[in-house]
This record gives C-alpha cells, structure tokens and sequence, in this order.
C-alpha cells in the first residue's frame, strides 16, 4: 500500500503543546547530529539606586557560541556606559563557559552601530520591516 504524503496544517487547537513536540523533534536531531548542547540561559540586569530594573541583557548558550537575544535601556538610562557593561559582561561569560563566537540581530532604528564599536561585524542585511528600515545580523569572534 502507498504511503501518503503528509499535509501541511495550521494548528489552532494545543498549538502550544504541538510546538514542544516539534522542538523536542529538532532538540533530538541536533543531539544525535552535533552533541551535546550545553544550553544555558544568562539573564543581566542593569538596576537603578533603588533596585529597579532600567535595562538588562538576554543571552542564550549552547555548543561553542552564544546568542544576544535582546539588550534593552530605559531611555533615562543611556548614554552613561551602562549598554558597554552589559556587553562587556555577556562577552566574559561567553568566554568563561568556552563560546567561540557571539551573534545576534538588531534593527536600523536600534544599535547597529552601538555592536560595531564593539566589535560586532555585520553579516547580513534584510530590508522593508518594518516600512524603512532594515534588520542587521552581527557576528563577533571571541
């Protein structure tokens, strides 16, 4: 009997319960493919005299490279080195844990410049979201 080629379906119903089998499906590959993860998540916070939270830094972790998933600064709070901190912090924990490369992504109207005073270089460029501006992908060997 011929099997039938699967069909594509926009799940509505459990999505979320149906994205977990299909990470846990790549997670599987990957581990038999490339090893190991050693996945780690570093959250950095970037805090006020009061203790409040005016910015912070997001990386991810796994096999030899680690990712900025996001840096962000209350306005009120830019300008005074604290972005460099935070950068500079993320670089010596990727390092620390054996990460060979940082890389992340950044928008016109973000920081692209901010990443290549640091050493960032742009790899790639995509244009037209939104309208105007372009999204910039940065790599940095460490």
């Amino acid at each position: 009997m011929k099997q039938r080629r699967p069909r594509v379906v926009a799940e509505r119903k459990d999505a979320g319960k149906v994205a977990k089998r299909v990470w846990r499906g790549l997670i599987r590959f990957n581990l038999e493919t490339a090893g190991p993860f050693r996945y780690s998540r570093t959250v950095l916070t970037a805090r006020s005299e009061t203790g409040a939270i005016v910015g912070g830094l997001v990386m991810q972790s796994w096999w030899k490279e680690s990712f900025v998933e996001l840096l962000w600064l209350a306005k009120h709070a830019r300008r005074h080195g604290m972005g460099s901190e935070l950068i500079a912090e993320a670089e010596r924990r990727a390092r620390r844990r054996g990460s060979k490369l940082m890389h992340l992504s950044t928008y016109s109207f973000q920081a692209p410049r901010f990443y290549e005073k640091h050493g960032f270089r742009c790899i790639g460029k995509v244009s037209g979201s939104p309208e105007g501006e372009s999204r910039f992908y940065y790599v940095k060997r460490l």
